[in-house]
């Protein structure tokens, strides 16, 4: 899936203040900019150099700091220009000293309004020899930006790469304007789907990223690395992918030349339950929110990176309106990616129309349009990531084995199934992520929805189950991707079967599509079970020799049930198999 980044307002905001300077025709602008760009537009609409004799006016510029400082340096040089630069109350919080310092050190005449250091300012612009400033430790390097770009020559310690992104946009405007091409798209923005792919998994493509971009926060792609997300570079832009490996990730992270990727990497890090020491977070606390205070508090604080670092790993976001600040489509491209699967539940007496319930999934699986199918039975709880707005990302793979778990009972049936089904789940998982995998169950899979149409004639409709485990044989022998998310909020909840007629019917037919698997380690595995069990039935010392290991394998994956429904199970398994598979193969009906 592809993804329609924004242009980098970076960028954007440093052409169109070149553009006011050398009085050039400024930038389009469209509603799906950022508001940063959008807002210094406007205000440059009004504060064109040939409109010296405007009456005095006060802009609002709201919480944007880039807009605060550009401006700051651009009014007080433009002869004639008398304007207040106010903003939000986060703004009257966000230092400006220094550059105001050196501006009138340069012969500006700028009032502060309220406390000094900080806005709102009250400028009254005049024409500014372009002399010589020293600006050592700048609190932020848009200072020495905003200086840089109105001409004047700088002289600092700050070696950032957003003040190598403005020398490099001032040595080249001409050939910019000229070549009237697409702006870069935003690196910054790239680094929540990066986030994303790290904590979901999937695939996608962000076109419009270089390698070559001038845009230091191109490091993402670094940072990310060993939080598992592979970059490609292609002729179009990037593909990024999650390979997995998150064991090499570094504890330490300099984000000294890239703050605006603070939240969406150590949110990552958070979530993936990895420590992270951050380096170079100084200029964290100024900016439009104590960055540093909204992660470890999960507020947004109405930050549009803190709100977009929240949505990537499907927390809870108190503020989604203020992403537009920097990145307008993100919640509606989010909801899209996460939309590219539909649930579908088999009812019976709804969908079956008396035609069994593969015709059922046949029948819903062929009216969905999504790429990918949410299949539950109708009798479970669904996972509670189902509602969440945002939950998966596109998925690579074309089966997703999802866990289940049943709800502890009170009779002996119920309490023996629990451990049963503890064990079976177990299995399940641990051959899955090995790459083998030999059970599966319908009652909580996420399928491709082409694959699992092309596999319906391998589904035995003759047989009145396992919908599910030839769907698993047919995926394995055309060798399609099986994985598996083994996560507590993709956990399906089922009920056990109150009674023993039920019970065992239910079993038999299961065992009744046994002679039908063609697949070698399907067979395999059963046998070597069928086999373990028969010889326990002949030598009950066997038992000895089982039961701890499958007693581990219930107690890892169902905390809660005890030893001695574990160990009755054990002893009771082989009886209870034998008269399972008897019954299953030689009834007909069930």
């Amino acid at each position: 899936m592809a993804i329609d980044l924004p242009i980098s307002k970076s960028i954007a905001n440093r052409l169109l203040m070149l553009q006011a300077i050398h009085g050039d025709p400024l930038l389009e602008v469209s509603c799906d900019m950022p508001d940063d760009v959008r807002l210094i537009h406007d205000v440059l609409s009004h504060l064109s150099p040939t409109c010296y004799n405007l009456p005095p006016t006060t802009y609002h510029l709201s919480n944007c700091g880039t807009a605060m400082r550009f401006l700051t340096a651009y009014c007080a040089q433009l002869e004639g220009c008398e304007v207040v630069l106010d903003g939000d109350e986060r703004m009257h919080h966000r230092p400006i000293g220094q550059l105001v310092d050196a501006l009138v050190r340069a012969g500006a005449h700028i009032e502060y309004i309220g406390e000094q250091g900080y806005p709102p300012l009250r400028i009254m612009g005049r024409a500014l020899p372009r002399t010589a400033i020293t600006l050592l430790h700048p609190q932020s390097s848009q200072f020495v930006s905003a200086l840089l770009l109105m001409g004047f020559p700088v002289t600092t310690d700050c070696r950032s790469p957003y003040i190598a992104m403005t020398q490099h946009i001032i040595a080249n405007y001409r050939a910019l304007c000229i070549a009237n091409r697409p702006l870069e798209k935003d690196w910054s923005a790239a680094a929540f789907w990066y986030e994303y792919v790290a904590l979901h998994g999937g695939e996608l493509e962000l076109p419009g990223l270089s390698a070559h971009s001038v845009q230091g926060d191109k490091v993402v792609a670094d940072l990310f690395r060993p939080l598992g997300v592979a970059t490609t570079y292609t002729d179009t832009g990037i593909r990024i992918r999650r390979t997995g490996n998150v064991n090499g990730c570094p504890r330490v992270v300099d984000f000294t030349d890239c703050p605006d990727l603070y939240p969406a990497v150590a949110i990552t890090y958070r979530q993936l339950a990895k420590p992270l020491i951050a380096r170079g977070t100084a200029s964290l606390r100024i900016k439009e929110s104590d960055r540093i205070k909204a992660v470890q508090q999960q507020t947004t604080y109405h930050d549009h990176r803190i709100a977009m670092a929240l949505l990537a790993a499907d927390l809870p976001c108190d503020d989604k309106e203020c992403v537009s600040k920097s990145y307008p489509r993100f919640v509606e491209q989010l909801s899209t990616v996460n939309s590219q699967f539909s649930t579908v539940i088999p009812r019976r007496g709804i969908n079956d129309e008396g035609k069994g319930k593969k015709y059922a999934l046949h029948k819903l699986i062929s009216a969905a349009t999504t790429d990918y199918v949410w299949l539950m039975d109708d009798d479970v709880l669904p996972a509670p990531i189902l509602h969440s707005p945002f939950s998966i990302l596109h998925f690579p793979a074309d089966l997703y084995i999802l866990p289940l778990k049943m709800v502890e009972g009170r009779s002996l049936l119920e309490r023996l199934q629990v451990a049963e089904y503890a064990a079976i789940q177990e299995v399940t998982m641990r051959t899955a992520k090995r790459g083998k995998a030999v059970m599966c169950s319908g009652a909580n899979l996420i399928v491709r929805r082409e694959r699992w149409l092309e596999s319906y004639a391998d589904l035995h409709t003759d047989i009145p189950s396992g919908d599910d485990m030839f769907l698993l044989e047919s995926f394995r022998r055309r060798g399609l991707q099986i994985s598996v998310i083994d996560r507590p909020e993709y956990t399906a909840t089922v009920t056990a079967i109150p009674s023993w007629r039920a019970f065992f019917r239910q079993r038999m037919r299961w065992a009744g599509k046994a002679p039908h698997y063609t697949d070698r380690y399907i067979i395999r595995y059963g046998a070597v079970v069928l086999g373990a069990n028969m010889l326990q039935l002949l030598c009950p010392p066997v038992l000895l020799v089982k039961f701890p290991y499958e007693y581990r394998l219930i107690k890892k994956r169902d905390p809660q049930v005890s030893f001695w429904i574990a160990l009755l199970l054990e002893v009771l398994y082989p009886y209870y198999m034998l008269l399972v598979l008897l019954g299953g193969l030689f009834r007909r009906s069930w």
